[in-house]
C-alpha cells in the first residue's frame, strides 16, 4: 500500500499572501451580490465574532472536541501499534492488508447505519467515526515506514544480538517515526472530517449541528462563520502533530 502524502505546509509570507488575496477576492464577489450563497468575508467575521461572543461556537466546539478526542486518541494509538505489527510480521501484513485496503478506499459515510446500530445515536457514535476515518491512514503510513527500515541496520542489530523487543525500540521505531508523525498529522485531518460527518449525519451536536441549523434557516454569513471554523480546528489539529513532528525528528 502506498501510505497518502500531505503537503508541507505554506504558511510563510507567500501563504500569507496567497491568504490575504483569497481574502480581497472574496470580499469583492460578496459586495458584488451575485447571489445570497456567497457573502462577504466582512459579514461572515461580523458573524463569526457574534457566535463566537454569545458563547455559541465555544459551546459547540468544546461538545465537537470532546467527541475529537475520544475517536482520535484511540485511533492513534491503536493504529500505530497495528502498523508496526503489519510492517514488521509479514504473516500479519498479509492476512490484514487486502481488510485495511479496502476499508481505507471505502465511503466510511456508507457505515453510518451500522454504527447507529452499534452505539446509537449519542456522542459515542460520533467518536466511532472519527475513529474510522482516522484509523486507517495511521496504519498505512506507520506500515509503510517500518518497510521502510534499512536492512543493514536491522542485520547489524541481530548480529550484536538484539531480541525483537530491541529491533522495535532501536531500529524499527526510530526508522518509522518521520512516515507515523506523518500518518498522525493526516489522520488528524481525517478526523476533522469524520467528527463534521459524524455530527451532521447521526448526532446532531456540535459544529455539524449548526452547520444544519444556519443551512437549513438560510443564515448563509452564519454557516460560513461555522465553516471557517471547522477549518480552523482541522488546521490547528495538524500543526500540533506538525510541531511534535519537528521536535522529534530532529534531523528532518
Amino acid at each position: 500500500m502506498t501510505p497518502l502524502v500531505a503537503p508541507e505546509p505554506a504558511f510563510g509570507r507567500a501563504g500569507f499572501a496567497a491568504i490575504a488575496g483569497l481574502l480581497v477576492v472574496w470580499e469583492i464577489l460578496g459586495r458584488l451580490e451575485l447571489t445570497m450563497f456567497v457573502p462577504s468575508a466582512s459579514s461572515v467575521a461580523v458573524a463569526w465574532w457574534g457566535l463566537l461572543t454569545d458563547g455559541t461556537l465555544l459551546r459547540s466546539a468544546g461538545s465537537s472536541f470532546g467527541s475529537l478526542l475520544k475517536g482520535f486518541v484511540p485511533a492513534a494509538l491503536l493504529g500505530v501499534a497495528l502498523g508496526l505489527a503489519m510492517g514488521r510480521f509479514r504473516t500479519l501484513r498479509e492476512v490484514l492488508d487486502g481488510w485495511i485496503n479496502a476499508l481505507m478506499s471505502a465511503p466510511l459515510s456508507a457505515l453510518v447505519p451500522v454504527l447507529i446500530a452499534l452505539f446509537g445515536v449519542r456522542d459515542t457514535v460520533v467518536a466511532a467515526t472519527v475513529f474510522l476515518f482516522s484509523f486507517f491512514v495511521i496504519v498505512v503510513n506507520t506500515m509503510t515506514g517500518v518497510r521502510g527500515t534499512e536492512r543493514s541496520l536491522v542485520e547489524m542489530a541481530r548480529s550484536f544480538g538484539a531480541g525483537e523487543a530491541a529491533l522495535f525500540a532501536r531500529i524499527y521505531l526510530p526508522a518509522a517515526l518521520p512516515a507515523i508523525l506523518l500518518g498522525l498529522r493526516l489522520g488528524a485531518v481525517q478526523a476533522v472530517k469524520g467528527m463534521v460527518v459524524g455530527e451532521m449525519l447521526i448526532s446532531l451536536v456540535g459544529m455539524g449541528e449548526r452547520l444544519i441549523y444556519y443551512g437549513n434557516t438560510f443564515l448563509i454569513p452564519e454557516l460560513y462563520a461555522v465553516i471557517v471554523s471547522v477549518l480552523l480546528i482541522a488546521l490547528l489539529s495538524s500543526t500540533l502533530v506538525q510541531s511534535a513532528e519537528r521536535a522529534l525528528v530532529k534531523w528532518k
